[in-house]
């Protein structure tokens, strides 16, 4: 009997240690760096609240797009036209949906993308609603929710939207 329990014991022990091993060295991907050495990590609800209230002093456009997305791609040289002229008081916030963080990091790379860009986890897309890209979503300063727009926007329609909540 004292054979079947240490055999029994040295089994599950074991089965837990071998558990915490490949729990512990989760090879899927949390983060990536980009060419620049800018990282992109995986954003759910609790870190997308934290990365909006750093921000709550400016106006934030929350950008949800796609690599293979081509109203997403038509839009970015705008965004980046109208962040670089109004970041003291503008942010924009990318959020990839891509399946893939590596295609994330490509398009950011390509797009030469100069904002803080993220990778949307499934939860934070589900709870936000996200179902087309692009969804673009504007917050005035102090973090209140100003509208929402499905579809790509244009540079103009962007600074339209700036002096509309800036007064």
């Amino acid at each position: 009997m004292n054979i079947f329990f240490n055999k029994r014991a040295v089994i599950t022990l074991f089965i837990v240690f071998s558990s915490l091993l490949f729990t512990a060295c989760d090879s899927t991907d949390k983060s990536a760096a980009t060419d620049n050495g800018e990282v992109l990590e995986n954003v759910g609800l609790k870190k997308f609240e934290e990365i909006k209230d750093k921000y709550s002093d400016k106006i934030i456009l929350v950008n949800f797009f796609a690599s293979w997305c081509p109203p997403c791609k038509s839009e970015i040289p705008g965004f980046i036209d109208v962040y670089n002229k109004h970041k003291d008081r503008f942010i924009i916030i990318g959020l990839s949906v891509d399946e893939s963080m590596q295609d994330a990091v490509d398009f950011v790379e390509e797009m030469d993308i100069p904002y803080p860009t993220y990778h949307a986890e499934k939860a934070l897309q589900r709870k936000l609603n996200i179902s087309s890209l692009p969804t673009n979503i504007f917050y005035a300063p102090g973090g209140s929710l100003f509208n929402f727009y499905i579809g790509a926007l244009n540079e103009d329609f962007l600074e339209n939207i700036l002096s509309q909540i800036s007064k």
